[in-house]
């Protein structure tokens, strides 16, 4: 074989078959190493979809029950807007893109939060009817934290609970990681793979 400067090296068909299997085992230790950072990576984005979700459930619950998309709608909040009824009569709105994207929209919220909610049952179901003291507590925090229309912090819900606040933030992160595998379904499921 030639090398630099026109040197000859001999290879034995035994070397070669090493080099080729140590190359072969580093691009797998690569492929393995950047397949488990992207998991992790994923993971992480789920998690902090949930963590999303959830600071904003007030809002989004608050859009979704208030939103208004449609003629009716807008005319049950003031009714100085029945004007438009001639407008749409006449198709100005019937091509109207921004009115169309804004219910679906709506849609589109009302569907997320109505999985969420559901979720959130499923959650409350299972962890009232744990044996496990802290499983219930998890949703308590859960619950306090994000969910009620008077929020709390996790030193108040420490002291209400007579838990240290990294309990409560322990059960906080618990908790979240079990509602990312109920509202993500499978992917979610990694979430929990990877805790354990």
């Amino acid at each position: 074989m030639a090398g630099k400067g026109g040197k000859t090296f001999n290879i034995s068909e035994r070397q070669l078959e090493e080099m080729v299997k140590k190359a072969s085992q580093a691009g797998i230790e690569a492929y393995k190493k950047e397949h488990q950072e992207s998991t992790k990576e994923k993971v992480q984005r789920l998690l902090y979809r949930t963590k999303t979700l959830l600071e904003k459930y007030r809002e989004l619950k608050a859009y979704e029950e208030n939103a208004v998309y449609t003629l009716e709608m807008a005319e049950d909040v003031n009714q100085d807007i029945a004007d438009l009824e001639l407008l749409t009569k006449f198709g100005v709105f019937d091509d109207d893109k921004t009115l169309h994207r804004l219910k679906r929209s709506v849609v589109t919220v009302s569907m997320v939060m109505t999985h969420v909610d559901t979720m959130l049952e499923v959650y409350r179901k299972t962890c009232e009817s744990s044996a496990s003291e802290v499983k219930q507590r998890q949703y308590r925090v859960i619950e306090r934290l994000y969910l009620s229309e008077k929020r709390m912090n996790t030193k108040e819900i420490a002291e209400l609970e007579g838990e240290d606040i990294r309990t409560i933030q322990n059960d906080a992160k618990a908790a979240r990681e079990d509602l990312t595998a109920l509202i993500f379904g499978l992917d979610g499921v990694l979430t929990r793979i990877l805790r354990e």
